[in-house]
């Protein structure tokens, strides 16, 4: 990843393949399913029902290249986590119009 110069230019551009093998990697991978598996766990100790985090591709980028991801999911789904969810969003958004 880095700048290459433009030939017969003082002028710069920025050298995308650095960008995709960083998106590709198997660092940014891990660091995606810890991530994941961080919120997963939050919300298993705050919600109902049971969440986990699983490693997913993900399209990204100008190109739509396939990049390293995680995913956090509902595995078993409880009535209370979506009602408590509305009601969250809901005092978030009162709580932003008050400002």
């Amino acid at each position: 990843m880095g700048l290459h110069k433009v030939p017969g230019s003082k002028s710069y551009l920025a050298d995308d393949s650095g960008l995709k093998d960083l998106g590709t990697s198997s660092a940014v991978a891990a660091a995606s399913l810890a991530a994941a598996q961080r919120l997963a766990g939050n919300a298993q100790a705050v919600g109902r029902g049971t969440y986990e985090a699983a490693p997913a591709t993900v399209t990204a980028g100008w190109a739509n290249n396939r990049r390293a991801g995680a995913v956090v999911r509902e595995s078993r789904a409880d009535w209370r986590d979506t009602r408590d969810a509305i009601l969250l969003r809901v005092a978030e958004s009162m709580k932003a119009r008050g400002k």
